[in-house]
């Protein structure tokens, strides 16, 4: 193939897609300085740009000083950001007279680049470029393993799954390796592992940066990169051995920095490259359980002696038709064996590896098979994502037993071919709740499995257990369901709670807590407030009823409010939604909250009525009602006349406070917290299907049968519910049409002497609640 023309013109293009050569050469122009020129390469999409600067004469120097050139340069800039009018030069070169003993070599990975030669010299100045259209998969650059991280200019990631093999590890480099690296660059290597028994290993096989570490270094972080403001594991400049870069991390994660600033004469630097690998903690992912006697990884785990901890199969050699089992033992009755999956890869065909996880019986007599996984599959456990969480528990009281089986066996030393690793706890359920499945913190409670009273907390982050790699590296919501299996109340008090720190009220300051009669409300400056509601701690209550209502929500600084106490007839859920949090330091949020089962707060009256009128009430003791201290409940009631007659109801849902006055109809706001809903069956009652009343509303209904369920919320509930039936005639003669179906027409009166059978009903009420308050 011949080599493309030499260009030494100015502007002008230079289209891969236009030669008929893939390379060829770019000189000075002929006219002496001033002079300005641009030369544009363009690759087509699967090609990278490859460049050789051979010499320069007469264009500018390097002053040391402010570390740039002056009087002119030559510059190879990315031609995307060129054309992003964001042309911030990404190799700069000067000289007064410099002939490379080996060519300066340019990688560009993007589809154009931009070269640009200024000088303001009247004498003749010189350069020679080669350039180079190559493929990309002839890139020795490339990052193997890697993926790159979107909208990041030279940020990589690399995970567990595609580096655990010593054979063939991944590679990173500084950017253009082997060629020179360019100017201003910040650059980060994320390696994460969902492994926490896994150890990362980086070694450098070449390394190549100026003298000092003032703007040309490496930073190694052992942890998260959120943790950068701690000392570095080591900072690397200059010039420096291969043999002696080796560094291993203490956990599952690490992360490489480099930092670049204007790059001085000779032009020789190329940066650095180095190979990860994933590969077994050389401390024992075992060494808290007890270790079966001539066996070689049987392992047995009691909750007296080890409540929770990290298990696995060996990670280096282990022979053909291996048997490793995990026996977790409870030492009392209500606790429970909890086994978290973290990653396992079984490659063997036809179920040749594969996992059993059993729930013994008595004695460790029999049992039940809970999953059988069989190879060949892997699973990496996808940090961030809740849904990828793999757990398993046995009953209270009996053993979990864990079993891996390869019948292919591993051997090669240092080459980790199938594996499974994992987490467990033992959970004591009647004390901490039952522990629900698959979920990073959600828990149950009821007043027939666990105790009547009792407390629990927003989850303490434990920075060695499963929780720690969900918790801190994503946002989660915590529920904590409390429900009685034995028609009672229950109430949750919460005492305490962190939800910003101090110092943080400024960062914060866009949620707030404010309470009124119906309970505590998270108030949010801004127009997406559920956004906004999600980027800050808070705890909120919801009903347990279908649909479920939000009762209260706390959040922002919580002096003032607590503590606050919900009581429900139909159970309570409390959320706790975090954000991620990254350092032991960091974990400070969080509540703590009792709870008690009793005796039902209010005794709904007899569901089902057959009288041609009457009465619903709900009323609470006044001396249970406290600041902050909140009822809900919820009422179901039948009402049947006779057929020949419509059903008139009269709602009236009255003020909480004892000071305020009955709201008028003009101000009432249907809350689903405070409502009344009509259905003509309970099977529309089921569906939802019905009419929504609230505070102050007479409606008349064209059926003789009625199923009337009220929702009500606040300090002090006083709600009532008058029916009457009416004659159909009557109804039609006052002007309104009843529609076939479930219909309704609201008025401000009802028929015949309806308003004073209510008015003489309310009196006596009323003065009832004086003798008895």
């Amino acid at each position: 193939m011949k080599t493309g023309p030499p260009f030494a013109v100015c502007n002008m293009t230079i289209d891969a897609s236009q030669l008929k050569s893939r390379y060829g050469a770019i000189y000075s122009p002929p006219t002496p300085g001033p002079i300005f020129c641009s030369f544009y390469l363009v690759a087509n999409r699967d090609m990278r740009i490859r460049m050789q600067l051979y010499r320069l004469q007469g264009i500018g120097v390097y002053n040391n000083q402010s570390k740039r050139c002056v009087g002119g340069f030559l510059q190879i800039i990315d031609g995307v950001r060129a054309l992003r009018g964001n042309s911030s030069a990404v190799h700069v070169f000067c000289g007064l007279d410099i002939r490379f003993e080996r060519p300066v070599t340019i990688f560009k990975d993007r589809a154009i680049a931009v070269v640009q030669y200024w000088t303001e010299s009247s004498i003749k100045s010189r350069f020679m470029l080669q350039y180079f259209f190559e493929d990309k998969s002839e890139e020795s650059s490339w990052q193997l393993g890697g993926s790159a991280i979107p909208n990041a200019e030279c940020d990589w990631i690399y995970r567990q799954h595609n580096c655990t093999n010593s054979e063939e590890p991944c590679e990173f480099s500084s950017p253009g390796y082997p060629g020179l690296y360019p100017n201003f660059q910040h650059c980060r290597y994320f390696f994460r592992s969902t492994d926490p028994a896994l150890q990362i290993r980086i070694q450098f096989k070449s390394f190549d940066l100026p003298a000092g570490c003032d703007t040309h270094y490496l930073n190694i972080f052992d942890g998260p990169y959120s943790a950068r403001t701690d000392p570095a594991l080591q900072t690397l400049c200059g010039e420096t051995k291969p043999d002696d870069l080796v560094f291993f991390s203490t956990g599952p994660s690490m992360v490489v920095e480099f930092i670049s600033g204007s790059l001085p004469p000779p032009y020789n630097y190329i940066g650095f490259s180095a190979t990860v690998l994933f590969g077994n903690n050389p401390h024992d992912r075992n060494t808290i359980g007890s270790k079966v006697d001539r066996s070689f990884c049987d392992w047995i785990f009691c909750s007296n002696s080890t409540p929770s901890a990290r298990f696995g199969t060996p990670m280096d050699w282990y022979p053909k038709n291996l048997l490793c089992t995990f026996r977790f033992i409870p030492s009392v009755q209500s606790e429970r064996a909890v086994v978290t999956l973290f990653s396992y890869f079984l490659e063997s065909d036809h179920c040749g590896t594969f996992v059993e996880i059993h729930e013994l019986g008595q004695a460790d007599r029999g049992g039940r098979l809970l999953k059988k996984i069989c190879g060949p599959i892997s699973k990496y456990a996808a940090v961030g994502d809740h849904k990828s969480l793999e757990q398993y528990a046995a009953g209270p009281g009996r053993t979990l037993l864990v079993s891996f089986v390869s019948k292919s066996g591993n051997h090669v030393l240092g080459k980790t071919s199938e594996w499974l690793s994992g987490h467990f706890e033992f959970h004591n359920d009647r004390l901490l709740g039952t522990k629900i499945l698959n979920t990073v913190c959600d828990t149950s409670f009821n007043d027939q499995d666990h105790q009547v009273s009792g407390s629990f907390s927003g989850p303490k982050i434990d920075f060695d257990s499963d929780q720690q790699l969900w918790l801190t590296s994503a946002p989660s919501d915590c529920d904590f369901i409390l429900e009685s299996n034995r028609n009672r109340s229950v109430s949750v008090t919460v005492q305490h709670a962190t939800l910003i720190r101090p110092g943080e009220e400024t960062t914060f300051w866009l949620c707030k807590t404010v309470c009124d009669r119906a309970g505590c409300a998270c108030q949010m400056e801004g127009t997406d407030q559920k956004q906004i509601l999600n980027d800050v701690f808070h705890v909120s209550f919801y009903s347990r009823t279908q649909p479920a209502t939000l009762l209260s929500c706390l959040c922002g600084d919580l002096s003032e409010v607590l503590p606050i106490t919900l009581s429900a007839t139909n159970g309570i859920v409390q959320k706790f939604h975090r954000l991620a949090q990254t350092t032991a330091e960091s974990d400070v949020y969080g509540f703590e909250a009792k709870y008690n089962f009793h005796e039902k707060i209010y005794e709904c009256a007899k569901s089902s009525r057959s009288h041609a009128q009457g009465a619903l009430y709900i009323a609470t003791k006044r001396n249970v009602s406290q600041a902050n201290t909140f009822h809900h409940l919820q009422c179901d009631w039948s009402v049947e006349v006779s057929s020949k007659f419509y059903i008139a109801i009269d709602v009236r849902l009255w003020d909480s406070d004892k000071s305020s006055k009955r709201v008028k109809k003009s101000d009432s706001q249907c809350s689903p917290k405070n409502t009344v809903k009509l259905f003509t069956s309970v099977s529309q009652r089921d569906k939802g299907k019905g009419i929504e009343l609230c505070q102050n509303n007479a409606v008349t209904i064209n059926s003789s049968k009625l199923v009337i369920r009220l929702t009500a919320t606040g300090r002090h509930l006083r709600h009532r519910i008058f029916w009457k039936e009416v004659d159909p005639a009557g109804v039609d003669s006052a002007g309104g049409k009843i529609p076939s179906a479930i219909g309704s027409r609201m008025r401000n009166g009802m028929v015949n002497a309806f308003p004073v059978v209510l008015a003489l009903l309310w009196t006596l009420w009323s003065h009832h609640c004086r003798l008895h308050a």
